[in-house]
């Protein structure tokens, strides 16, 4: 069944529509774990009531258009004050919970510092310490409150339509989750909104009978646009888990799929990673998997032997390998780029790595000789006009050529808030050679290739490193380690380039608390050998590190940037450290415990 959406006036009265439809059926559940003795559940009848009293108070304080910040855990509240945003006429700013981290609270007060909210919600225990990171900060008196329960009563029905909004009326402020630089504002509109929600269920083939259930967080576009809003507006089941409880234990994951028939989820590719390296076959007894029509990998590069693993492990307890799928977007546009369509394999291509990893010309190519490498399709860009673009030259390029990703279609924000000059550079980019009347594109700032008519992602432009006239992605690097010694392969790294005059590759890699000395520098040996032979340039530079010491974003990207810049800072305490002499000059000496 296809769901059309743009028909509507705003979110709020598609929002309206699902509630009719469905009154007594479940619109969401929070699962907090196995342990936890019962699971909450609404249906939609209750979070409309509960979103509609909440809209009802908040269009009281505020006007139209002001922003609510909303820094509160995976949980019904978020839900509510979300929806009753988007009914009261104000804009949605997700951020992450404090929950007593300092770099949360600090990410909370930059994203206030931009966007000036007219109330922030936060949980109870936070309170003070998010008003003592404002005021440090100089905000000012930023309202800040707890979410305090619904009252008993009903919303009128006014307060169930959306007040004061159209297409063109701004109802998120999606924040970047900032893996490459610091965050930034996509401002989007119910327009935008409304057209990615639609273009998902058209292309992708989700629907009302789905229940969908992820752990991904609700601040990031992932969760709040795939998971979230897209079971809320089609009449399905949210099952929403906090990404604390798989982070602490990833079979949950599988549990709450099985428990509660879940038929749709999403995840990044390094959860995939997760699952098969922490979930023993003695976690899955009892679990079935089988409900399950579409499990979706995208948010960033997508490892194709990953992927194999995960589907041939997991078929024992009903994963069908049709139900895999791979997708491609981001915030700019809402989420929803491409994806492969339910029940169709993703395309893998097998090319000649030695002509992508060419500087001056990389393309896809089919592996005839030499060495190869897979690259996982992420669909066709159905609902865009979609360009692959020389990012040096602007010009556009043939079918197969890699270059920098550039998108246009109804699901584009409408560009960064407060920021006009990178707004009209990323937003409203032209070709070269294309008349100034034409339309704008977005450039995504990936790379990749065009091949009859699906899109294949290579990396991200500002971390690929260019060594030797030959291109090497971070992300391809990373992997590799974790292949060469059993000490890295349950954790993360990050791989970046520095100039020592030339651009030279550094390895900062997580390791096991139970290494020894000496396998540390089995396992730095191990890494080098492992890097060099599979980028046919000499790879000297390792750090291996504690656990925990490599920066991710709140939805578990790799920060490349900042880990560059700590390194180049000294920052970085090793517990071993492999480096060249030139690079070594350029920090502070990172130091050796």
């Amino acid at each position: 069944m296809a769901f059309e959406l743009t028909g509507y006036r705003n979110l709020g009265d598609a929002f309206a529509a699902s509630v009719a439809q469905h009154p007594d059926k479940t619109a969401v559940t929070i699962y907090r774990g196995s342990a936890e003795a019962a699971h909450e559940s609404l249906s939609y009848a209750e979070l409309a009531r509960r979103a509609g009293l909440r809209a009802a108070d908040l269009a009281q304080h505020l006007a139209p258009g002001e922003r609510v910040l909303i820094a509160l855990p995976t949980g019904t509240e978020f839900v509510e004050l979300y929806l009753a945003c988007l009914l009261s006429g104000l804009v949605a700013v997700p951020a992450p919970p404090v929950t007593g981290s300092s770099s949360a609270a600090q990410r909370v007060a930059a994203i206030a510092a931009d966007c000036t909210p007219g109330l922030v919600f936060a949980d109870a225990g936070d309170l003070d310490t998010l008003a003592e990171r404002f005021h440090a900060q100089g905000l000012g008196r930023v309202p800040v409150r707890a979410a305090a329960p619904v009252p008993a009563g009903e919303a009128s029905p006014a307060a169930l339509r959306g007040r004061h909004t159209d297409h063109d009326s701004l109802a998120v402020l999606q924040y970047s989750s900032g893996s490459t630089g610091t965050p930034k504002g996509v401002m989007l509109a119910h327009g935008n909104v409304l057209a990615n929600l639609e273009a998902q269920y058209s292309v992708v083939g989700l629907n009302g009978d789905d229940s969908f259930g992820s752990w991904m967080p609700l601040h990031h576009d992932f969760g709040l646009f795939v998971q979230l809003s897209g079971a809320l507006f089609c009449g399905a089941t949210s099952v929403l888990m906090p990404p604390t409880v798989f982070a602490r234990r990833p079979v949950e994951w599988f549990r709450m799929m099985s428990e509660l028939r879940t038929t749709a989820t999403s995840a990044p590719n390094f959860a995939y990673g997760i699952a098969l390296r922490l979930i023993k076959d003695e976690h899955l007894e009892g679990l079935d998997l089988s409900p399950l029509r579409f499990l979706i990998n995208g948010s960033e590069p997508i490892h194709a032997p990953t992927i194999a693993a995960f589907t041939k492990r997991f078929a024992q307890i009903g994963l069908r390998p049709e139900a895999v799928a791979a997708g491609y977007g981001m915030a700019e546009v809402t989420v929803y780029a491409s994806g492969t369509p339910m029940q169709l394999p993703p395309t893998v291509l097998v090319v000649d790595a030695q002509r992508l990893a060419d500087a001056d010309h990389p393309a896809l190519v089919p592996a005839r000789d030499g060495r190869s490498k897979e690259i996982t399709g992420v669909g066709r860009p159905e609902a865009f006009d979609a360009l692959v673009v020389d990012p040096a030259t602007l010009r556009p390029l043939s079918a197969g050529e890699v270059g920098e990703i550039w998108l246009r279609g109804d699901s584009v924000g409408r560009g960064y808030w407060g920021k006009p000059d990178l707004t009209a550079r990323a937003f409203h980019a032209r070709p070269a050679g294309a008349d100034d009347a034409e339309p704008g594109w977005l450039r995504t700032g990936d790379l990749g290739a065009l091949v009859d008519g699906e899109l294949f992602i290579t990396g991200r432009l500002k971390e690929v490193m260019i060594v030797h006239g030959r291109n090497f992605y971070p992300h391809d690097l990373e992997h590799e380690a974790r292949a060469a010694h059993p000490a890295l392969e349950r954790f993360v790294g990050a791989a970046f380039g520095v100039q020592a005059p030339d651009e030279r590759i550094v390895l900062v890699h997580e390791v096991s608390p139970t290494v020894s000395a000496e396998e540390l520098r089995a396992a730095a040996a191990a890494v080098i050998r492992r890097l060099t032979a599979a980028t046919g340039a000499p790879v000297r530079n390792v750090l291996l590190v504690r656990r925990g010491s490599v920066d991710r974003t709140t939805s578990g990207k790799i920060q490349r940037a900042a880990m560059r810049d700590r390194f180049l800072a000294g920052e970085i305490t090793a517990l071993h450290a492999e480096l060249e002499p030139a690079v070594r000059r350029l920090t502070a000496g990172p130091e050796t415990s």
